[in-house]
């Protein structure tokens, strides 16, 4: 009786002590910082192949620092990607130039498989602007 009621307090322990790490875990993320995301910048034409005269996007240098960067590229060959972190909480945002009356588009996915965001030209000449904000619970993107 007693092994069988020890058994069983110490499989509570366990379970207990497991769904508290779980909910707890964003938590001591956000207190050691280095929370990020890893996103993929994409643009590209309508029709194929063409250039940006400009390409902007916002990132962060550093997954442990809050400090953020815009980089801007000048004629740019389209299709483009690039790899970035973006923090937790934080606006990811690209912006594309197409060349000409060319019709931009562009997508940000998450973890290079997910698109959170995409976007396309109002009209030939005119930018593609593509933002989320990022989740500011780490390990957890809305659906």
């Amino acid at each position: 009786m007693s092994l069988t009621l020890g058994g069983l307090v110490m499989a509570c322990l366990v379970i207990g002590g497991g769904l508290w790490i779980k909910d707890h875990t964003a938590w001591f993320k956000r207190m050691r910082g280095g929370n990020a995301w890893s996103l993929t910048y994409q643009a590209g034409v309508v029709g194929g192949q063409g250039h940006a005269t400009a390409v902007r996007y916002r990132f962060n240098p550093d997954r442990f620092e809050p400090a953020h960067l815009v980089k801007r590229l000048s004629r740019t060959p389209l299709p483009w990607s690039r790899n970035v972190l973006v923090n937790t909480g934080e606006p990811a945002r690209v912006e594309v130039q197409p060349e000409g009356d060319a019709v931009a588009t562009c997508r940000i996915l998450l973890d290079g498989i997910r698109v959170v965001a995409e976007g396309k030209s109002p009209g030939p000449g005119r930018p593609a602007v593509c933002q989320v904000t990022t989740s500011s619970t780490p390990e957890k993107w809305p659906r």
